[in-house]
């Protein structure tokens, strides 16, 4: 298990982008990260995945790729703050952002769930958190 507490193993919560979806695409992740690997599982509105990739804790870089089962593959990069992960998503050529934090970081379901409910259609970017929750 990993010493570092911006990596913690367990439940994560978050979301991805994509432009031809007026929402966030909502993820639940459990993830290990162990020895500079990251391997999970989760789910999404497209269906169950695997996970796998590193991470470097000093860089505080982590890369994964999310396997759909029995479907394609999404290549994830991201760099860990305070608030969890946020990075970019790609298949191919096709991209967006994305931003994941562990179940601790509750207050950030709240966040973004309340946007999603008020706002149509959303027009939050990543990064708009509490002005005191600044990320690296």
């Amino acid at each position: 298990m990993e010493h570092d507490n911006r990596f913690p193993s367990g439940e994560w919560h978050g979301f991805y982008l994509e432009d031809h979806q007026p929402r966030r695409g909502w993820m639940h992740l459990y993830l290990s990260f162990e020895n500079g690997r990251i391997v999970g599982e989760g789910t999404d509105y497209v269906g169950p995945w695997n996970a796998s990739g590193s991470y470097e804790v000093q860089s505080g870089v982590c890369t994964w790729v999310k396997q759909y089962l029995g479907k394609h593959q999404v290549q994830y990069q991201g760099l860990v703050g305070k608030n969890g992960i946020q990075g970019q998503w790609k298949i191919s050529f096709v991209a967006g952002e994305f931003h994941i934090w562990p179940k601790s970081m509750g207050y950030l379901n709240e966040l973004y769930m309340h946007e999603d409910l008020t706002q149509a259609p959303p027009t939050v970017q990543l990064g708009t958190v509490p002005s005191d929750s600044v990320f690296i």
